[in-house]
C-alpha cells in the first residue's frame, strides 16, 4: 500500500460498514470510498489536474475527508488552511501556493468567511479556476465560479486514480512566529507509511476502538491522527470543532477510547466530565490512549491529576517536517516521563541524534544538544523554497529540527524545548519551563513565560506573568520566590505582569511569540 487511494480502498474492503460520524452526515468506509471517487471527478471538471493545489479552508467535516481524498486520487495537493485565517493569511496562501480551487464554508461560529473572502485582493481570487462552497447558498461574485460541494458529490465517479506514491499530496504551514510560515510538502507514500506506523503504535486495530477526532484536520497533528484512523478502518466520531461540553458528551455517548489533544483541551474535558457524570472518579472509563501535547506552563503538573482520573496520557513528538507522532512514549514508562515530549520513533527505520549547537560535535547519551532526525518519511521539501529546504538539512540527509533534546540508552529521546527558546544563562542551557513552572507554583501567578536578555552581567532571564484574578503584582516577592529554590543564574531580573501573552494561533495549538516577548523584555528590563 503506497498511495492514499489504495489506503481508502483497503479501508472500504476491510471495514466497509464501519461508521465515520461526521457533523455534516455520517458515512461508512464504503461510502467514503465511493464519494471520494465522485468528488475527484467533480474537481477534475473544475480543472484540477495532477500537481495542482486545492485550498481546504474548512473545519472538520465529511466534505473535508472527501475533498482531501479526491485531491490524492487526482494526484493534486491539499493545502490545509486554518479556519482562523483572515484576509492577510488567506492572501499569503493564495499568493505562494497558487491553488487551482479553494474550498470553504460561508461561516463558522462568529466568523463570516464570506466577508473575509470579499476583502481578499480580487487579483488573487482571479487566479482560481473555481471555488467549492460547503453549505449555504452560493454568494461569491466577481466572476469566480462557485460550485456547491453537493454538485461534486453527485458527479459521475472517476474509474481510475492519477496519484502515485511520489505525488505531493499535502501542504502544512509552519507556525511562522518569527517569519512567514513555510509550506511543508509531503508525498503520498510518506503519509501512508507513517499512518500505518501510528495506527500500530496506538493499537487502533484493537477490538472496541472508538476514536474522537477533535483536532483540526488542517494541522499536522489532526491530519496524521485522522489518516492513522482511516488506515486502521477504525470507527470515529468527529465534532466540527472542539467545544468542551459538546465533545465531552460525544465521548460519553460513543464510549471513546482514543483522543489526542493539548493540555488545555484535556483540562477542560475533565471539568466537563465531572459536570456530566456528577464527579465520577474516572469520568471517561473507556479511554485507552491519549496522546498529549503540552503548551500551557500553568498546567505543567496537570498530568498527575489526569492519571488519577483515568486519562492515559502519552507524550508524543512531532513537527510538520517529520509528521506528528514521529515518536511516542511507552505506556509502561514512569509516570513523570510518560507525558514528556519525545519517546521512541514509531518508524523502526528512523534515526535520531544530538549535535552540539556550538562545536558541531555529535553527542552521546544524556548530552543536551540539537535534535537531528532522519526518517524515510521525511518531508519532500518546503514548497516553492528550495533554499530553505537545503538550509534545513545536514550534508548526510538529516533534518535539523531546531529543538533541544537528549537521547537515552534505550533508544528513546527527550524533547526539551525549541533551541530559539532555550535560555543560555551562566554558561548553561536552561529550559525556560523550569523557571515558568516555579513561578506558577506561587499563589498569585496563573501563567508565566520566560525569555533571556543581554545585560552587563551576561544573559539574564526576564519573566512575564499573568496574575490570578484579583491578585496584585509583588515583583520583589516573586523574584525572592525564585531565589529560594533556583540557582542564582536562573532567577529573573524582572517579573513583569501582562494581560495576555502575544501568540500565533495554530491548528496544533497556540504558539507563544517568544521573539515579541524578548523585544518587550529588552525595552522594560535593565541592561
Amino acid at each position: 500500500m503506497r498511495t492514499i487511494s489504495e489506503l481508502l480502498s483497503h479501508a472500504s474492503e476491510t471495514a466497509g460498514d464501519t461508521l465515520i460520524r461526521c457533523p455534516d452526515g455520517d458515512l461508512s468506509y464504503a461510502d467514503l470510498d465511493k464519494e471520494v471517487w465522485r468528488v475527484a471527478s467533480g474537481l477534475r471538471n473544475l480543472g484540477v489536474e495532477p500537481g495542482d493545489r486545492v485550498g481546504l479552508w474548512l473545519p472538520n467535516l465529511r466534505a473535508y475527508l472527501c475533498l482531501y481524498g479526491a485531491c490524492a486520487r487526482l494526484g493534486a495537493i491539499g493545502v490545509g488552511m486554518n479556519t482562523r485565517y483572515r484576509r492577510t493569511e488567506i492572501e499569503d496562501v493564495l499568493r505562494r501556493s497558487r491553488p487551482k480551487v479553494l474550498a470553504f464554508v460561508p461561516n463558522l461560529g462568529r466568523a463570516d468567511h464570506m466577508e473575509i473572502l470579499n476583502e481578499v485582493d480580487p487579483a488573487l481570487l482571479a487566479g482560481l479556476s473555481g471555488a467549492v462552497q460547503v453549505g449555504g447558498e452560493p454568494v461569491l461574485t466577481g466572476g469566480l465560479r462557485v460550485t456547491q460541494y453537493a454538485e461534486l458529490a453527485a458527479a459521475e465517479p472517476m474509474d481510475s486514480g492519477l496519484g502515485s506514491p511520489d505525488s505531493g499530496c499535502v501542504i502544512f504551514m509552519t507556525s511562522g512566529t518569527t517569519s512567514l510560515p513555510k509550506f511543508v510538502l509531503h508525498n503520498q507514500q510518506q503519509v501512508v507509511r507513517h499512518a500505518c506506523d501510528v495506527a500500530r503504535m496506538l493499537q487502533l486495530w484493537n477490538p472496541g476502538t472508538m476514536v474522537l477526532q477533535s483536532l483540526p484536520f488542517c494541522g499536522v497533528f489532526g491530519f496524521i491522527y485522522l489518516l492513522a484512523t482511516l488506515r486502521a478502518g477504525a470507527p470515529t466520531v468527529i465534532p466540527v470543532m472542539f467545544e468542551a461540553s459538546e465533545t465531552a458528551a460525544l465521548m460519553l455517548r460513543h464510549t471513546v477510547t482514543h483522543v489526542a489533544g493539548g493540555d488545555d483541551m484535556f483540562s477542560r474535558l475533565l471539568t466537563e466530565g465531572d459536570r456530566l457524570t456528577g464527579g465520577a472518579e474516572k469520568p471517561y472509563p473507556a479511554l485507552r490512549f491519549c496522546p498529549y501535547a503540552t503548551f500551557n506552563s500553568a498546567l505543567a503538573e496537570f498530568y498527575v491529576t489526569a492519571y488519577q482520573r483515568g486519562f492515559p496520557l502519552l507524550g508524543p513528538f512531532g513537527m510538520s517536517e517529520v509528521f506528528s507522532f514521529f515518536s511516542l512514549r511507552r505506556m509502561d514508562d514512569p509516570e513523570g516521563i510518560r507525558t514528556v515530549g519525545g519517546g521512541v520513533p514509531v518508524c523502526r527505520d528512523a534515526k535520531v541524534r544530538i549535535r552540539d549547537p556550538d562545536s558541531g560535535e555529535v553527542l552521546g547519551e544524556d548530552r543536551e544538544g540539537e535534535l537531528e532526525i532522519w526518517t524515510p518519511n521525511l518531508f519532500a521539501g518546503y514548497y516553492g523554497n528550495a533554499e530553505a529546504t537545503a538550509k534545513a538539512m545536514t550534508e548526510d540527509g538529516y533534518f535539523k529540527t531546531g529543538d533541544l533534546g537528549t537521547i537515552q540508552a534505550d533508544g528513546a529521546f527527550t524533547y526539551l524545548g525549541r533551541m530559539g527558546d532555550v535560555l543560555r544563562l551562566g554558561g548553561f542551557l536552561v529550559n525556560p519551563l523550569e523557571i515558568e513552572t516555579h513561578l506558577c507554583a506561587h499563589q498569585t501567578v496563573a501563567d508565566a513565560q520566560t525569555v533571556a536578555i543581554t545585560t552587563a552581567r551576561g544573559n539574564r532571564p526576564v519573566a512575564f506573568v499573568i496574575l490570578e484574578a484579583g491578585a496584585v503584582i509583588d515583583e520583589a516577592a516573586l523574584i525572592d520566590h525564585c531565589r529560594q529554590s533556583l540557582a542564582g543564574f536562573k532567577v529573573p531580573v524582572r517579573v513583569i505582569p501582562i494581560d495576555a501573552f502575544p501568540s500565533t494561533p495554530s491548528p496544533n495549538g497556540t504558539k507563544i511569540q517568544k521573539a515579541e516577548l524578548r523585544r518587550m523584555a529588552e525595552q522594560l528590563a535593565p541592561v
